[in-house]
């Protein structure tokens, strides 16, 4: 029997299914077979990729995340949980991630090469280029908002969407009780409004997940992906998160890539900050 998750997001319950075995692919199969998963991203929307990243240095990067919040995260048995909201939003007034991104570990970390070169055997190109605009969030219980549905390629514009991708890597564990990304099995060819013009908050297609599958004729896949995997997902690909179980939180980074420099969005080219308004 296919396996079935009953999920919450914005309040509202969505059905969530386990991807087949073709959305998965182990990173070093991907560097000896290039030619299998040039086309990978383009034909089923997202890929889950194992072992890409360090887990040890993964490990390293979520202590130093939480422990520039003195006041909101505690550390228990080698976990840390959340005590309350930051008094900033992710990346908005003072908050510390503006400084974490720019930090040298981070920076190392996004640009690990076997990282590039899986992205560019997923783009089929030898001149890959990351943009300098990387976001970090955590969420958790007492976060007071979640990712509804949405495409990339209407917050990141490219010349080419088919051109570019983005690389989600959560930075610890992430669940259906963390919260993790799910995505609209085969949305990435269904017709949607394009809001690349519109302003960041009216971007978003629908907060109802369980409507908009029903509505489309589609359904939601959650991948199993564990520290030191990447999902790979085009800008076409419409994606959300879900409501969070529990205070231990899931930390997680956004990267885009693009097969050459032409199609990386100019908009993108410094750090992040919450009042960039993108």
């Amino acid at each position: 029997m296919e396996e079935k998750n009953l999920l919450i997001s914005s309040g509202i319950e969505f059905n969530a299914y386990k991807p087949t075995k073709s959305f998965y692919a182990d990173s070093q199969d991907i560097l000896l077979n290039k030619e299998e998963y040039k086309n990978k991203i383009i034909n089923q929307g997202f890929l889950v990729v194992k072992n890409v990243m360090d887990k040890e240095i993964i490990k390293n990067l979520r202590d130093q995340y939480y422990e520039l919040f003195k006041e909101e995260y505690k550390k228990v048995s080698n976990e840390w949980y959340q005590i309350k909201e930051p008094k900033d939003s992710h990346g908005y007034g003072n908050h510390p991630v503006k400084n974490y991104i720019k930090s040298d570990d981070f920076l190392k970390f996004i640009n690990d090469p076997n990282l590039k070169k899986i992205a560019s055997i997923l783009l089929d190109s030898y001149k890959t280029a990351l943009s300098q605009r990387v976001l970090v969030r955590s969420f958790s219980r007492l976060s007071t908002f979640t990712t509804n549905a949405h495409r990339d390629k209407d917050y990141y514009v490219s010349s080419n969407p088919l051109e570019a991708l983005t690389a989600w890597i959560p930075l610890g564990l992430v669940d259906k009780v963390r919260g993790q990304l799910v995505y609209l099995e085969k949305s990435h060819n269904l017709q949607f409004v394009d809001k690349s013009n519109s302003l960041k908050k009216d971007r978003i297609i629908s907060n109802n997940l369980s409507e908009l599958a029903k509505n489309k004729g589609s359904r939601w896949l959650i991948p199993e992906i564990n520290p030191g995997d990447v999902i790979f997902h085009c800008l076409n690909i419409v994606h959300a998160s879900f409501d969070s179980k529990t205070l231990f939180p899931r930390l997680s980074c956004d990267l885009r890539f693009a097969s050459t420099k032409d199609y990386l969005d100019p908009r993108w080219n410094s750090y992040w900050y919450g009042e960039d308004g993108l």
